[in-house]
């Protein structure tokens, strides 16, 4: 039995064997694969799941706020959207349950490992702002830290005047950075200083800084961006351990 054509390109069919020589011809073919795999996995986890299950008027309610949102109340507009994007109702409804069914996995799969994750990646989660002086010795290091702190002299205006950075234009604030990017003997200083408090001279490769602490923010699980984002990397882990075990046969030839 012939296979159906992947695309047609003008007037010329192209085979799915020729589309698959594409892509390896231009270095996409293993994240094509990769995908694929990927869904594959997830939607036979899904399939073995009794537990996993979502209430049609949940997505009854999804299918309204939809759009709601999107401002497609009248059916001939919904109808109109659909055609556009090339997708029919069953189509789009389907999508809907499979993203509920998506987070009640995801959710399973992390529920009891966010915490101890959390842990191990806190110090890569908080973040501090800072400003700084930066200049090129450190007897002119030790001059600008004895006027800020012995002299009261103005930490912006002495950043105007002696750093080198460009952030000297924004009174040395350099923004923010997570704290576990910072080098050791800075982070070290941080930990255990308050807003306002002046540190250093640090050397810095070839140059040295003076920073002030203006803000010490520490991440917290109660932060829905946060815990997004590590619910998205422990499900992602347990994606790539489930595909560590898959023996993967492509079949490019024709």
């Amino acid at each position: 039995m012939e296979s159906k054509p992947l695309l047609t390109i003008g007037e010329e069919q192209l085979s799915w064997g020729q589309g698959l020589k594409y892509l390896q011809a231009s270095g996409k073919l293993q994240s094509f694969v990769t995908e694929i795999v990927r869904q594959y996995v997830i939607e036979k986890e899904l399939e073995s799941r009794e537990d996993i299950n979502v209430n049609p008027g949940t997505i009854q309610q999804a299918m309204i706020d939809f759009r709601l949102q999107r401002k497609l109340e009248d059916q001939q507009k919904f109808q109109e959207w659909l055609q556009q994007n090339r997708v029919n109702y069953n189509a789009l409804e389907s999508q809907m349950e499979t993203s509920f069914k998506l987070k009640q996995l995801r959710d399973s799969i992390t529920a009891e490992k966010i915490e101890e994750y959390f842990n191990e990646r806190k110090a890569g989660l908080d973040y501090v702002i800072l400003s700084r002086i930066v200049v090129q010795d450190k007897e002119l290091a030790d001059a600008v830290h004895r006027k800020i702190v012995a002299e009261g002299g103005k930490f912006e205006d002495l950043a105007k005047e002696h750093s080198v950075t460009n952030d000297k234009n924004f009174n040395g604030i350099m923004g923010a950075v997570t704290l576990a990017s910072l080098p050791e003997d800075l982070r070290n200083a941080v930990n255990s200083a308050n807003p306002g408090d002046i540190l250093g001279p640090f050397d810095t490769n070839k140059y040295w800084s003076i920073y002030r602490l203006e803000q010490l923010q520490g991440a917290s699980l109660d932060n829905p961006e946060i815990r997004k984002k590590l619910d998205g990397e422990l499900f992602e882990r347990w994606v790539a351990e489930k595909l560590k075990d898959i023996k993967i046969t492509l079949h490019v030839n024709e």
